[in-house]
C-alpha cells in the first residue's frame, strides 16, 4: 500500500482535520473569555503555542496507533480488518460534524451575540460638583443614575514593571514611566493622568475597569522595561477598559541609544490610538532629543525616579553633558522645593541654587515649562511678584496639562485673590491628578479662602480618607469644621491631628493652627495650651512673627496681632509668607481681620 494510503487507513488525515476544528475552537474561546477574567494578554499567546506544538504529537499518535473495539492499540504490520478501520473512520466522520457545528455555533455567538450585549454597570453614586450645598449632594446622590462620562482622549499610564535582572535598575522603569507621562503633557488634547495617580496600581492587581472608572478615563497602558548590558526592552499595550481589547501594543528592543524614540513613538501611538488631533509643533516637541550622552540620560532618569539622592543623581548627569538643560530644569525644581517646603535648610544658598539652574536651563532652552515653575515658586516666597508673575504665567502657557504646574498655578492665582480662576485651574489638576493630596488640598485652601467651607469641608473628608494617617489633613478639616460652626466635629479632627503630630510638631505653624482651630470652637484651654507649647519651642529655635500673629489670633489678642503683622511685613522672608497669605484672606470670617488697620498693614502683599 501506498504512503498515502496507509495515512487514510490509518485516519491520519481526519484526525488532523478534528485536531485543527478543536485547537481552533480553544484559542478562539481563549481569545474571547480570559480578557474578561482579567488573565494576562500572554495567556491567549500561551494557549495557541500548545495547539500549534500538540499539532504533530496528535499526528504522531495517530499514525502509531489505532483505535479498536478494545481501545487504542500499536498499529501492527498486518493491517487491521478493513470493517474496524472504516467504523473507526466513521466515528471520526461524526466527530468532525460534530465540531464543525461547534465552530459554527461558536461564531455565531460571539459575533452577533457578545458584541452586541451591553455588560452589565453597577449603579454608580455620582459625587457631587465642589461648592454643592448638603443639600445639593443629597440631590446629587438620588440622582446618581447618570452616569459620570470619562475625559475624553483621556489616558492612564500605569507604572512600568521592572523586569531588569538586576534590581539596581528600577529605576530605568520608573524614570521611563514619568519620561512617558511628560511627554503626553505635551499634548494639549491628551488627558493624561499624573504619576501621583496611577502609583497605587503598580502592583498589578486592580482589574483595568476599576482603574479606569477610579481615574475617570478611556483608556489604560500598561508595560514593562527590562534593562541590561546596554540594550532596553520596552513593551507598551494601550486597553480599552469596557472591552479588554487592545486598542495598540508593540514592543521595543534597542540599544538604550535610542530610548528617545521609544519613548516618542510610545506618546505619538497612545494619541493616536485615541484620535486625538496634535499640531506638528507638539509632535516635534514629543520628539525632541534632551541629551546627546545616553550616559547622561540614564543618570537623569535615576533622578527623575527619586530612588536615591536626586540631587547627586542629577549632578552626574550635567558632569557627563553640561549642556543638558533638561537636568538643569530638574534639579531647579529640587532646590525650589527646598525653599518652598523643605525643613532645616539654608534657604538662601537653595534659592541661589534654584534661580542659576533655573537660568541656566532657560538659556539653553526657552520651552521648559519645568524652569519657569521652579522660578516661580522661588520668586513668590520672596516676594518679587512682578518676575513670580511672569514666570507662572510661562509655565502656565509652556505645559497646560501638567498637573503639577496646573496645582501650582492655581496656588498662585488663589494668593492674589482671583478666586474664580484659583478654582478654575485646581480643579483641572485635580481632574488629572485626582488621587494626589497635594493638588486635591490646594483646590480645598482656595474653596476655604473664597469662604466657601462646605466645598472645601468635602476636599478635605476625602482625604482624611484616602490618607487617615497624616495629621495635617485632620487639621485642615478641623478648622474648616470650626468655621461652619460644626464645633464638636471640629474638636475630634483636631484632637485626632494632635494625636498624629505626637510630641514634636515640625512645621511650628502648625501649632498657631491648631490653637486657631481650638479657639474658634469654643475650646479656649485648649488654645492656650497650644500657644504655650508654641513658646516652649521658640526657646530652642525662632519663631516667625507671622506665626505669633496667627497664636494670637487665636487668643483674640488683636493687638498683640497688628503688631506682629507689620514686624513681619517689614522683614519679608520666605517662611512667612504662606502664613500672611491666610491671614490676608481671613478664611475664618473674623470680623476683626477685615477692618481697615489689618488691610492696609498687609496691602503689599499679592493684590489683583
Amino acid at each position: 500500500m501506498s504512503f498515502f494510503g496507509e495515512l487514510k487507513r490509518r485516519n491520519v488525515v481526519k484526525v488532523a482535520v478534528a485536531y485543527a476544528i478543536v485547537g481552533w475552537l480553544l484559542v478562539q474561546i481563549a481569545d474571547t473569555f480570559f480578557p474578561a477574567l482579567q488573565l494576562p494578554e500572554w495567556t491567549v499567546t500561551f494557549v495557541a503555542g500548545l495547539v500549534i506544538l500538540g499539532f504533530p504529537l496528535a499526528l504522531i499518535l495517530s499514525w502509531a496507533y489505532e483505535l479498536t473495539p478494545d481501545g487504542m492499540e500499536r498499529a501492527k504490520s498486518v493491517p487491521l480488518p478493513e470493517s474496524i478501520t472504516k467504523v473507526t473512520g466513521r466515528k471520526l466522520d461524526f466527530i468532525i460534524i460534530g465540531l464543525l457545528v461547534l465552530g459554527v455555533g461558536f461564531m455565531f455567538v460571539d459575533n452577533y451575540v457578545l458584541e452586541n450585549s451591553t455588560p452589565f454597570v453597577g449603579a454608580e453614586i455620582n459625587p457631587a460638583p465642589l461648592g454643592s450645598s448638603l443639600s445639593e449632594v443629597s440631590a446629587t446622590t438620588e440622582e446618581a443614575e447618570e452616569e459620570r462620562e470619562a475625559l475624553p482622549n483621556s489616558v492612564a499610564v500605569l507604572p512600568l514593571a521592572n523586569l531588569s535582572p538586576d534590581p539596581d535598575n528600577d529605576y530605568f522603569a520608573a524614570g521611563i514611566h514619568d519620561t512617558i507621562l511628560n511627554e503626553l503633557a505635551k499634548l494639549q488634547n491628551v488627558n493624561v493622568i499624573a504619576r501621583t495617580s496611577v502609583l497605587q496600581y503598580g502592583d498589578g492587581l486592580t482589574p483595568i475597569s476599576e482603574i479606569a472608572e477610579a481615574l475617570n478615563v478611556e483608556t489604560v497602558m500598561e508595560g514593562s522595561v527590562q534593562y541590561a548590558e546596554g540594550r532596553i526592552l520596552v513593551t507598551a499595550q494601550l486597553i480599552d477598559p469596557s472591552t479588554s481589547a487592545h486598542l495598540w501594543s508593540d514592543n521595543y528592543d534597542r540599544e538604550f541609544a535610542d530610548i528617545f524614540a521609544i519613548q516618542s513613538d510610545i506618546a505619538m501611538n497612545i494619541a493616536n490610538a485615541l484620535e486625538a488631533e496634535f499640531s506638528l509643533l507638539e509632535q516635534e516637541s514629543i520628539e525632541k532629543i534632551p541629551t546627546a550622552s545616553p550616559e547622561a540620560y540614564a543618570w537623569y532618569l535615576r533622578a527623575l525616579a527619586r530612588t536615591g539622592d536626586s540631587v547627586a543623581d542629577v549632578n552626574r548627569a550635567l558632569e557627563i553633558d553640561p549642556d543638558f538643560a533638561l537636568a538643569y530644569a530638574l534639579r531647579a525644581y529640587f532646590h525650589a522645593g527646598d525653599v518652598t517646603f523643605s525643613v532645616d535648610v539654608d534657604t538662601a544658598e537653595a534659592e541661589r541654587l534654584a534661580l542659576e539652574d533655573a537660568e541656566r536651563a532657560l538659556a539653553l532652552d526657552p520651552s521648559l515649562g519645568l524652569a519657569h515653575i521652579a522660578l516661580a515658586n522661588v520668586h513668590e516666597v520672596y516676594w518679587r511678584w512682578a518676575e513670580a508673575r511672569d514666570a507662572f504665567e510661562m509655565a502656565y502657557d509652556l505645559s497646560p496639562n501638567t498637573a503639577d504646574v496646573l496645582a501650582t498655578y492655581g496656588r498662585f492665582k488663589r494668593n492674589i485673590g482671583d478666586y474664580p480662576e484659583a478654582i478654575r485651574v485646581g480643579a483641572r489638576a485635580v481632574e488629572l491628578d485626582p488621587l494626589n493630596g497635594y493638588s486635591n488640598n490646594q483646590l480645598a485652601v482656595t474653596y476655604r479662602f473664597a469662604r466657601d467651607n462646605e466645598a472645601a469641608a468635602q476636599i478635605y473628608t476625602r482625604n482624611v480618607a484616602r490618607d487617615s494617617v497624616s495629621a495635617v489633613p485632620y487639621t485642615s478639616l478641623g478648622l474648616v469644621e470650626a468655621t461652619r460652626g460644626n464645633n464638636e466635629e471640629a474638636v475630634r479632627n483636631l484632637r485626632r491631628a494632635e494625636e498624629l503630630f505626637g510630641d514634636n510638631i515640625t512645621q511650628v505653624f502648625r501649632y498657631a493652627h491648631l490653637a486657631v482651630g481650638y479657639s474658634m470652637a469654643g475650646e479656649r484651654e485648649d488654645a492656650e495650651r497650644l500657644v504655650s507649647a508654641l513658646a516652649a519651642r521658640a526657646q530652642e529655635s525662632p519663631v516667625g512673627e507671622a506665626v505669633w500673629a496667627l497664636a494670637y489670633i487665636a487668643l483674640r489678642d488683636y493687638d498683640e496681632t497688628l503688631r506682629r503683622l507689620e514686624a513681619a511685613m517689614a522683614a519679608p522672608s520666605s517662611a512667612s509668607y504662606v502664613t500672611l497669605i491666610e491671614i490676608k484672606a481671613n478664611p475664618w470670617a473674623d470680623p476683626v481681620l477685615d477692618e481697615p488697620r489689618f488691610k492696609e498693614v498687609l496691602a503689599d502683599l499679592w493684590s489683583e
